[in-house]
């Protein structure tokens, strides 16, 4: 376990089997933690990183009036990797972690070695839909910050969860857990610093990326499962997998098949 502080944050990292490799690092989806991947890293047995993004877990942001963007993000997420010495990664993100995964890569490409996107896209082009869907966001912000714990059994009836507690209850009630412990404020300020409405298309900057990229979705996943298929067109080195009987969240619903797809 390793804390480092940049300038606009503290980050919780958690490090295992580490070796001269190139490590696999996991940022989690919104209102996640580092926790919501020990179901995966244990059965991995190779060198792990896992950290709490910003505002999720026990990483925080040293001033929640200030201004942070993605673009801030990717610049901590290199000063951590240059505080721990470590020149290249495998980088795998989940839905919002995915989305911030394709912007560090998309301006630090040096640092990858390979790109696993689970679930997540390249950004939002139309200029009104991301109007809308930040107001979105400012809404449930807002409903966080007056009770976490109504927004957190609102966030699981979305339709891309229905299965989950069937499939992997054990792994479900871990996420419902880390949920209702997030900081209020903390969780808001990162909702609203990474909303999807905030963040810009990285299209044109995907199609130049030159390694490996592998994309995972689940079969029920019908939006994501389409978005993954474009990917594939943007990018020939992207590959796409899809999971079948697995909606959004494919290494909670099909943690095995999970495995064996980024091992």
């Amino acid at each position: 376990m390793v804390n480092i502080k940049t300038d606009k944050a503290k980050y919780y990292l958690s490090i295992k089997n580490e070796n001269e490799t190139s490590p696999i690092l996991f940022l989690h989806g919104f209102a996640g933690s580092s926790r919501t991947w020990n179901h995966i890293i244990t059965q991995l047995n190779c060198y792990t990183i896992a950290l709490d993004i910003v505002g999720h877990g026990k990483s925080k942001f040293l001033d929640i009036n200030s201004h942070y963007s993605i673009n801030d993000w990717s610049d901590e997420l290199n000063f951590i990797l240059n505080e721990l010495e470590i020149s290249k990664i495998k980088l795998c993100g989940y839905s919002m972690g995915g989305r911030l995964a394709i912007a560090f890569a998309s301006k630090y490409p040096d640092k990858i070695e390979k790109l696993i996107i689970e679930s997540a896209h390249l950004g939002i082009m139309d200029s009104l839909a991301k109007k809308k869907r930040y107001k979105e966001d400012l809404l449930l912000s807002k409903l966080i910050e007056k009770d976490i714990s109504i927004f957190a059994e609102k966030w699981q009836k979305m339709p891309l969860f229905s299965n989950q507690k069937m499939r992997n209850e054990k792994a479900y009630l871990n996420q419902q857990k880390i949920r209702l412990s997030q900081n209020p404020l903390q969780l808001s300020y990162a909702l609203r610093s990474f909303s999807q409405g905030k963040m810009k298309s990285y299209k044109n900057k995907f199609r130049e990326f030159d390694f490996p990229i592998l994309i995972i979705n689940g079969s029920e996943d019908v939006k994501y499962k389409e978005i993954g298929k474009q990917m594939t067109k943007i990018n020939p080195k992207a590959k796409q997998y899809v999971v079948p009987k697995t909606n959004h969240n494919v290494h909670l619903e099909s943690p095995q098949v999970f495995i064996d797809l980024i091992k």
